[in-house]
């Protein structure tokens, strides 16, 4: 059997390249210039090299491959959508035609022009089981006030993941200090630490009916060590629907800091 990997940034390459070896599944990587993790070439059968955002060179490489099946996996700036730097005329067309710009309909119009190519975009989750984690206390304590907390700000995680916004949240006495939008996850931490000083609540939810084969809401002891430095209070994520990377390094760093996390 052989598999395919779309690899963008972050280790969610990696685990799924590490999880296909163990199974003996063959695979064959697609990895973006500048954005990929090099240390992908050691787990990978083969490795493909290819210039972000040229579309048209991919989806012809990819035909040619011969491969039935592929993942998705690793983080795309979504500004770049806005900016067009470096896209081939393939993507420039491929955006014009969509609706609109959100991550989602960027995401779904891709897996679009993979499987017109014959190859099926697969749910990763079969490889990456083990970081989903089930509801329950990760490190640290949930106490009264912070399930309360972290239950207003879960609420409006999973609405503002639902309009295609963000997936992540920052919030403090039940106030919404900050959104995550086009920035991304860190710099809407850094934005409501500012505002809200310490203390402050880290919530990340799913969309509603989240498609698991792209865009899955990650968190890691990246994010644990930046709540950490910011003086934060707690990370909560939604269960089973969140990749938690860094499983030992996140509680020694929830440790070091007094940081509680908690997937609901």
């Amino acid at each position: 059997m052989k598999v395919g990997l779309l690899a963008g940034k972050g280790e969610l390459p990696l685990e799924f390249l590490k999880s296909a070896r163990n199974k003996c599944i063959e695979t064959v990587t697609f990895a973006l210039e500048g954005i990929a993790n090099s240390e992908i070439e050691k787990y990978s059968n083969k490795i493909i090299w290819i210039k972000p955002f040229k579309l048209g060179k991919f989806l012809k490489v990819l035909k040619k491959e011969e491969i039935s099946e592929i993942a998705i996996l690793g983080k795309v700036e979504h500004k770049s959508a806005i900016s067009l730097n470096g896209f081939d005329l393939k993507a420039l067309t491929f955006l014009a035609s969509l609706r609109d710009r959100k991550p989602e309909t960027i995401i779904k119009g891709i897996i679009s022009e993979i499987e017109k190519v014959g190859v099926k975009v697969i749910d990763p989750t079969e490889y990456l089981f083990h970081l989903l984690p089930e509801p329950g206390v990760i490190y640290g304590k949930l106490t009264d006030e912070l399930r309360k907390e972290a239950e207003f700000g879960m609420k409006v995680a999973k609405e503002i993941a639902s309009l295609d916004i963000g997936q992540t949240v920052v919030v403090k006495d039940k106030t919404v200090i900050a959104v995550e939008g086009i920035e991304g996850t860190n710099r809407c931490i850094e934005r409501g630490a500012e505002l809200a000083g310490r203390g402050f609540v880290v919530c990340k939810a799913a969309r509603k009916n989240q498609d698991m084969r792209v865009d899955v809401p990650t968190v890691g002891s990246e994010t644990v060590e930046l709540i950490g430095k910011l003086k934060g209070k707690a990370l909560i994520f939604e269960a089973k629907k969140t990749f938690l990377l860094n499983r030992e390094k996140v509680i020694e760093i929830a440790q070091n800091y007094g940081i509680t996390v908690v997937a609901v």
